[in-house]
C-alpha cells in the first residue's frame, strides 16, 4: 500500500493536535480525514473505511477506549490497526487498549518520528494481515489433501475427527513430510477456522528470541504483542518445538497450565485464547530421556499425536502428486508444459524420496524449469536426482578462492560448507547446529554474517 493511497483517520478533541497531525501525515503523503469526538469518528469510519485510525483516549463525553472496544465488539475493525494516543498515558492505559485490540500506543507530547515509525508498521502490519488472509484462502484451495494409500487415507481421518475438537496437537513425521499442511488442516476443519493461523518457526529463530516472540514484551509502556496474542481465537502452530530452550520451555508449562501468561517486562497478565498444534522431525522420547525437553511439557502438549507418514509409505499417492505439482508449477512460473515419457514417471514413483514431499517437489520444479518444454526423459530424472540438475559435472581445478588471501578463502569455504550442510537438513538450523558442532545462537550469527538463508535451503 503506498502512502498515497493510504487513508489515516485522526481522532482528536484538541484542534491544534487534529491540525498538526493532518499537515505532519499529509507531508508524508497520506489522506487524512478529520473527528472531534466520538460520534464523528463512528462515523467518519464507516464513511471514509481507513486504513488506519489515531485515536485520543481523553476526550469529552465519551472517550477513546470506549470507541475501540464499540468497533471491536462489532467486528468493525477487521484488519484496520488503532493507534492510541494520550497525554495522560499510563502502562495500565496502553495494556487495556492492547487488550482491546489497538495496534500500539503513544504519548503526548507526539514525537513526529515515533508517530511516523508507528504508522509505517501499523500499515505494513495490515498488509501482512490481508495477504495472510489470502494465503489461507489459497491454501484451502491449492493444498488438497492427496488420500490414494492406506497411509494417507488414516491420516486424513485422523484430521476430520481431530478438527472439530479443541484438543492440543503433537505432530511428528520425518522432514518434508507435510507437518506444516496436516497442522493447517486441522485448523481449517475446527470451531477456530476464521480466526489467524500463527506460525512460530524455532528452526529459524535464534533461542534468546523464542520467549520474546512467544510472549511478547512490555516495556516503559511500549507493547509489543507475541504470537500467543497474535492468535487469539484461533490456532498457534510451534515448528521443531524440541528447539525451546529449558527456560523458555518452563514459561511455556506454566502458561499452558495456567491459561495466562506475563508478557516479558509486565505485569499483568494475559489470558490464553488459542489452540496450540505443535511438530518435531526429531524424537520427541529421546529428548525427553535426554533431560532436553521436560517431561511434564511434553505430557501437555501430547493430548493428540498425529504421526505422518513418510513418502515411501505412501507411493500410491505418487503419482497425483507428481501431477499436483506439474500443474502447480508450470502455472505460478508460467512455463510450457513439458511430456513425461513413461520410464521418467515410473522413476519417479519408484524413488525413495528421503527429502519427502519436499523433495518431490523441488525435483519437480527443477525439471519443469530446466526441460525449457521439451520432453523429459528417464535421465533427465536421474540427473535431477543426483542432484547435478543436469548440468555438466563438477571439474577438478580448484576453488576460485584458493587465489586470494586466507581470510577471504576461510569466508568463502564457511559459507559453500554450511550452505551444503543447511540443505542437507531442508534450512533446519537446530539440526544443523548438531551436525556441524556449533552452538545454535553462534551459528544463527554466522549465517546472518555469511548472508545465508536458512529459508532459501527448504
Amino acid at each position: 500500500m503506498t502512502k498515497s493511497k493510504a487513508h489515516i483517520l485522526v481522532v482528536d478533541d484538541e484542534p491544534d493536535i487534529r491540525n498538526i497531525l493532518q499537515d505532519i501525515l499529509q507531508d508524508e503523503g497520506y489522506t487524512v480525514s478529520l473527528a472531534e469526538n466520538a460520534e464523528q469518528a463512528r462515523i467518519r469510519f464507516k464513511e471514509d473505511q481507513p486504513n488506519l485510525v489515531l485515536l485520543d483516549i481523553w476526550m469529552p463525553k465519551e472517550d477513546g477506549i470506549s470507541v475501540l472496544k464499540h468497533w471491536v465488539e462489532t467486528a468493525q475493525l477487521d484488519s484496520t490497526p488503532v493507534v492510541m494516543i494520550s497525554g495522560h498515558g499510563t502502562v495500565e492505559n496502553a495494556v487495556e487498549a492492547v487488550k482491546l485490540g489497538a495496534y500500539d500506543f503513544l504519548e503526548k507530547p507526539l514525537s513526529t518520528g515515533k508517530l511516523l515509525l508507528s504508522v509505517e508498521r501499523g500499515l505494513e502490519n495490515a498488509t501482512l494481515r490481508e495477504e495472510n488472509k489470502q494465503l489461507k484462502s489459497r491454501l484451502k484451495y491449492n493444498s488438497p489433501m492427496i488420500s490414494n494409500s492406506d497411509a494417507s487415507r488414516e491420516l486424513l481421518r485422523h484430521i476430520q475427527l481431530l478438527g472439530p475438537t479443541d484438543s492440543w496437537v503433537f505432530i511428528t513425521g520425518e522432514s518434508g513430510v507435510g507437518k506444516r499442511l496436516v497442522a493447517q488442516k486441522v485448523h481449517e476443519n475446527s470451531p477456530r477456522a476464521e480466526a489467524s493461523f500463527v506460525e512460530l518457526n524455532l528452526a529459524a529463530m535464534p533461542s534468546d528470541s523464542v520467549a520474546q516472540a512467544l510472549f511478547g514484551s512490555e516495556v516503559d509502556g511500549k507493547v509489543v504483542l507475541g504470537r500467543f496474542e497474535e492468535a487469539k481465537g484461533g490456532t498457534l502452530f510451534i515448528n521443531e518445538v524440541l528447539g525451546l530452550t529449558l527456560e523458555t520451555q518452563n514459561k511455556l508449562l506454566s502458561a499452558l497450565q495456567e491459561r495466562q501468561f506475563l508478557r516479558l517486562g509486565g505485569s499483568e497478565y494475559t489470558e490464553l485464547d488459542v489452540r496450540v498444534i505443535v511438530t518435531t522431525s526429531g524424537n520427541p522420547q529421546k529428548a525427553v530421556n535426554d533431560g532436553s525437553f521436560r517431561e511434564d511439557l511434553y505430557y501437555r502438549l501430547n493430548v493428540i499425536p498425529i504421526q505422518v507418514p513418510s513418502l515411501r509409505q505412501r507411493r500410491r499417492d505418487l503419482p497425483e502428486l507428481i501431477e499436483l505439482f506439474i500443474e502447480d508449477i508450470v502455472n505460478k512460473n508460467q512455463l510450457t508444459r513439458p511430456e513425461f515419457d513413461k520410464e521418467a514417471v515410473e522413476a519417479l514413483v519408484n524413488y525413495n524420496w528421503p527429502g519427502n514431499v519436499r523433495q518431490l517437489q523441488n525435483v519437480i520444479q527443477r525439471l519443469l524449469i530446466l526441460s525449457g518444454g521439451s520432453e523429459i526423459t528417464v535421465n533427465d530424472v536421474s540427473s535431477a536426482l543426483d542432484g547435478d540438475m543436469g548440468m555438466h559435472k563438477r571439474s577438478n581445478a580448484l576453488p576460485d578462492y584458493f587465489e586470494g588471501d586466507m581470510r577471504k578463502a576461510k569466508e568463502a569455504f564457511e559459507k559453500a560448507y554450511l550452505s551444503y550442510h543447511l540443505g542437507t537438513v531442508d534450512g533446519n538450523v537446530s539440526a544443523l547446529a548438531k551436525k556441524v558442532g556449533l552452538e545454535r545462537t553462534h551459528l544463527y550469527r554466522k549465517l546472518k554474517s555469511l548472508d545465508i538463508s536458512a529459508r532459501d535451503a527448504k
